[in-house]
């Protein structure tokens, strides 16, 4: 055998070594979950109707019922790690949770961190105010000050289509964002059309309303990278449930509209 030959024999050979130990480092986390007949999914309880807490004090919303059901169908005990926005990506990445279903809408930005599963939710991104509030397009937020919270998709969109001389203020927890509103502290918020619906009903006498859409985005469930075994799980969970109606019947009793087609990555 030759030099060269041998030498990419030993190449061949290392990289098929590192390419099985890969394969079982993948295999573990899903095997861990198998074997301890537990999972650990993030849950966001101030973004309703994701994730709320109900009359009881007990997580609900279509986020943690669709962790429920994940659990379910695993045959596993479900841990829920309760998190706020910014918390839910760095609970996955410390191993604190094992998938982060929490409104992550699928970004590229967030993508260089995580694993994205298949779409398995939608949301659309608006500007909410009162009816007293003259807004009707990006324009008009010139010389107001519009409440977001941060680490959200809002955060990303809104100030990009934002005029100059339109005032930004952040915040950490959706609460607080809408609080901010309620009380007259910002003009408008940037939120999830859902939220919007959750303020007018809370606050009937200010009329609030979607003022426009910023933007449509699509949410998956997020794995750590290297899980490539509890990916490809958790895609094909999403297949299934997709095509059997699960997902759309979560999604509509907790938000009370209909799941969008969703599409496949």
């Amino acid at each position: 055998m030759s030099r060269a030959t041998r030498y990419l024999a030993a190449a061949a050979a290392a990289i098929f070594g590192l390419a099985l130990a890969t394969g079982q480092a993948d295999a573990q986390t899903l095997d861990r979950i198998l074997k301890e007949k537990k999972i650990r999914i993030t849950a966001q309880v101030d973004s309703a109707p994701f994730g709320i807490l109900d009359k009881d004090n007990k997580p609900t919303g279509s986020e943690i019922e669709t962790a429920r059901q994940i659990a379910k169908d695993l045959g596993v005990e479900l841990e829920l790690v309760q998190v706020t926005g910014p918390q839910r990506i760095p609970a996955l990445l410390s191993d604190r949770a094992d998938l982060a279903i929490s409104s992550l809408s699928i970004t590229t930005d967030r993508a260089k961190t995580v694993w994205f599963s298949n779409p398995h939710g939608a949301l659309s991104i608006v500007i909410g105010a009162g009816k007293n509030v003259n807004i009707s397009g990006p324009a008009d937020l010139a010389g107001k000050k519009i409440g977001m919270t941060r680490a959200t998709l809002e955060e990303q969109e809104v100030p990009k289509i934002a005029p100059p001389g339109t005032n930004i203020v952040y915040f950490d927890e959706h609460a607080a964002t809408q609080q901010a509103l309620l009380t007259g502290q910002v003009d408008a918020i940037g939120a999830a059309a859902f939220l919007i619906t959750d303020l007018a009903k809370r606050a009937p006498a200010m009329g609030i309303t979607s003022k426009f859409t910023v933007r449509t985005a699509f949410y998956g469930i997020a794995v750590k990278p290297g899980n490539m075994d509890l990916l490809q799980w958790v895609n094909t969970w999403v297949f299934v449930n997709k095509h059997n109606g699960v997902l759309a019947k979560i999604y509509e009793t907790h938000t009370g509209v209909k799941l969008v087609d969703l599409p496949s990555m």
